[in-house]
């Protein structure tokens, strides 16, 4: 008896403290709200964009799409569709407009291939033109049928505005966008003591000797004697 009434209360507390249906339903909501909630630390780092749309392959589109506070714009299309050729300009014109937050990779759907499988099978494209906007490797629009000019730009302004503030600029060739410097870009370099990516600095050993003045011990040769010039003469006759 002592037993059974012991289990008995015990079931009762364990069960007293359990919340409410409605709570239990309330906590779940909030739990899956901040799953799909954005994270609240962004990526410092961002990856400027192209001045001008892509011709793109699948790998193209998965390296861009991976990177951090640039909007990826993916343009489907086909050579056969009339819209597609009419909103072509705008894409254009915006994608220079954009150039320093923005990439848009074109992908013609209309012959087969890998562009078209893996657009039909990863995106769910089955009609053109179709526009996908991806942000921090999310897709966060979806455009289908041809588009005004204004209705595209208020898409391709309202998530450059999210690239805002102080972000450390990632380095390196892309698809579409190879990195090239300027003079004066590499002058600050120089004075600021930053390296490229990739390459470290190293401390001389205060034991090494200097070499840079003894140019025979470095290349290994005695005492070079200078070649006269010469010209050949023909045999007389």
């Amino acid at each position: 008896m002592l037993k059974r009434s012991t289990l008995f209360i015990f079931g009762g507390v364990s069960l007293a403290l359990l919340p409410s249906c409605d709570k239990l339903e309330g906590i779940v909501n909030q739990a899956t709200d901040l799953v799909g909630a954005p994270s609240v630390f962004e990526p410092s780092e961002r990856r400027e964009g192209i001045a001008k749309p892509h011709e793109a392959s699948v790998d193209d589109v998965k390296l861009w799409v991976a990177e951090p506070n640039v909007l990826v714009v993916l343009d489907f299309y086909s050579d056969q569709c009339p819209p597609c050729r009419a909103m072509a300009p705008h894409i254009e014109a915006l994608a220079k407009q954009y150039g320093d937050k923005a990439a848009v990779m074109r992908l013609n759907v209309g012959k087969p291939g890998s562009v078209a499988q893996m657009a039909h099978d990863e995106y769910g494209v089955t009609r053109t033109p179709t526009l996908k906007f991806f942000f921090n490797g999310r897709e966060v629009k979806s455009m289908l049928g041809a588009q005004s000019k204004e209705k595209l730009d208020a898409v391709f302004s309202t998530y450059t505005a999210k690239i805002d503030g102080e972000y450390v600029m990632r380095e390196g060739d892309m698809p579409g966008k190879k990195t090239e410097r300027t003079v004066e870009d590499m002058m600050q370099r120089i004075s600021k003591k930053e390296l490229p990516q990739g390459i470290t600095r190293v401390k001389v050993p205060d034991e090494a000797k200097d070499v840079t003045g003894d140019l025979k011990s470095v290349l290994g040769v005695g005492e070079m004697t200078p070649v006269k010039s010469s010209e050949s003469e023909s045999p007389k006759n």
